[in-house]
């Protein structure tokens, strides 16, 4: 009492234990130092004290002062401070012990406790610091690992789709056949949109960003998000007037708020309730602090939110919900995809998102995009291009299938066809013919000679004959590997025979236009 009386006197928080089983609980709760009556620590308490301390985290030290007498005690109780002296943190004062002296050492323990839990911060940090560098490192080889995938994936499904484009028109509506190849090309689609979900998760996929108002995005989609919804959930939807304008790409947008609508749906008993929200929202330095390893730029940002009053995430769910192919959901119920796509999405249009959760309570998804001044464009009238023609086209592609594919669906437009399996052999080929050829069609990426190269030839040769480039590798992709010139038109596999023989016309009439330009100015 003597000793924690002077402690607390001089500005301590001092507790006491009058038996063994206390002090270990204390030490358990947490403390700075223990002071210990020496002839009060027997053998078996002293090997309970040491199977206590044996238990402390890499980074603990619990400090030990131990008030000894000059009269010796029992043998056990001699050998219980002796096994205490081998193998914990202990300091030795010899009674009769001026005040002073008791201070002082309570003090340097202290001082050396404050230094072990600055050791511990700093290692929780860094612990923090590698998980997330980890996470990311994950993140961005999945990315890369979804880029190559795509290559090959959107090649096939061009062939897929664009076979069974062919077939579902020769196919009469009472035909047997024509439901299974629905079928066919409704799993074509499917595996296509899976790809594009990787490709949005590794931030490769095109982009057409514009300004966009949220509540313009949102009001068009309602409709269509309560449709997936169904009628067993009610959807709210409220979007602040001063909700700033963001510039994103629109498909992609409304492809966040179709995904975080289902995952609300699918966390949701039917009855319950899906909200989205928008407003105005201003992240400082302040906001950026409780976001550790994440650098926040700092600005006014436009919030868009999907909540439900479904069960809540674990911390654990909430923690991993972004990464790919994580789910929560049965098997056959969930690809993993949803929120990696929105992550990807989100951070392609150099955004945040952030998932609040509690159990039984729901979930809150909440997307930070840049606000930008600029106002929302009249939409243009586009007017549809004659997809026809009769021009002369070359198809470079190593794939057979692909070759055959893109051959057949230009033929079926009009067009005279050739085809080579490589740039060489197309270099071949344009110099051992008279006629001339109106477009080249290419693959960017080939043996031997790839399609830049391909490109370089026909600009020094024939700078009038257009030139679309076409890849399984996103556009996104293509320019970051500097496959093709910034500029070059592209197009995107997997395509369908219309859509290609639309981007061939365009790209038709706007050379005619230009050569036409060309010739009343001279």
């Amino acid at each position: 009492m003597l000793v924690g009386g002077l402690l607390a006197e001089h500005g301590h928080e001092v507790r006491t234990a009058a038996t063994f089983a206390e002090l270990l609980q204390e030490i358990d709760d947490g403390v700075g130092v223990v002071v210990l009556a020496g002839e009060a620590v027997g053998l078996e308490a002293a090997r309970s004290l040491l199977e206590r301390l044996a238990g402390q985290p890499s980074w603990s030290d619990l400090p030990l002062v131990v008030l000894t007498s000059r009269r010796r005690g029992p043998a056990a109780a001699d050998a219980a401070l002796a096994e205490l002296r081998e193998e914990a943190n202990v300091t030795l004062l010899e009674r009769p012990i001026e005040p002073v002296t008791l201070l002082s050492a309570v003090r340097f323990a202290l001082r050396a406790r404050v230094r072990q839990y600055q050791v511990r911060d700093y290692l929780d940090e860094r612990a923090r610091a590698e998980e997330q560098a980890r996470r990311v490192q994950r993140l961005e080889a999945v990315g890369q690992l979804a880029g190559g995938v795509a290559h090959e994936v959107n090649n096939m499904m061009t062939v897929v789709l664009g076979f069974g484009e062919f077939a579902m028109r020769r196919l009469p509506e009472s035909h047997p056949a024509r439901a299974e190849m629905q079928e066919v090309v409704r799993a074509g689609e499917r595996a296509a949109a899976i790809t594009q979900q990787l490709l949005a998760f590794s931030r490769r996929q095109h982009t057409r960003p514009s300004v966009l108002s949220i509540a313009d995005v949102v009001r068009d989609l309602g409709k269509l998000l309560q449709q997936l919804l169904g009628a067993e959930y009610r959807l709210h939807c409220d979007i602040a007037e001063d909700t700033p304008r963001v510039r994103a790409d629109r498909t992609q947008l409304e492809q966040v708020l179709v995904n975080l609508v289902l995952n609300a749906r699918d966390a949701t008993r039917p009855g319950g309730t899906v909200s989205i929200t928008g407003g105005a929202a201003e992240l400082d330095a302040a906001y950026a602090g409780r976001r550790e390893g994440i650098e926040i730029r700092s600005g006014r940002y436009a919030l868009l939110a999907v909540s439900d009053t479904g069960i809540g995430m674990t911390p654990e769910a909430a923690d991993r919900a972004f990464e790919p192919f994580f789910t929560t959901k049965p098997v056959g119920q969930g690809t993993g995809l949803g929120l990696s796509t929105v992550y990807g999405i989100v951070k392609q249009a150099e955004g945040y998102v952030w998932l609040y959760s509690e159990r039984g309570v729901g979930t809150t998804a909440k997307v930070y995009l840049p606000a930008v001044a600029d106002a929302v464009p009249a939409p243009e009238r586009r007017q549809r291009i004659p997809a026809r023609g009769s021009e002369r086209i070359l198809v470079v592609e190593d794939e057979e299938m692909v070759r055959q594919l893109a051959r057949r669906a230009l033929e079926a437009h009009g067009y005279d066809v050739l085809d080579a399996a490589n740039g060489r052999d197309a270099l071949a080929l344009l110099e051992g013919r008279d006629a001339p050829v109106d477009l080249v069609l290419c693959d960017v990426v080939m043996p031997e000679m790839n399609g830049r190269e391909v490109g370089v030839h026909l600009a020094r040769t024939a700078p009038e004959v257009p030139l679309l480039y076409m890849s399984g590798y996103t556009g996104q992709d293509v320019l970051l590997r500097e496959l093709i010139a910034p500029d070059a038109p592209f197009i995107q596999k997997p395509f369908t025979p219309e859509g290609l023989a639309a981007r061939v016309r365009g790209l038709l009439d706007a050379a005619a236009a230009r050569q036409g330009a060309a010739r009343a100015g001279g």
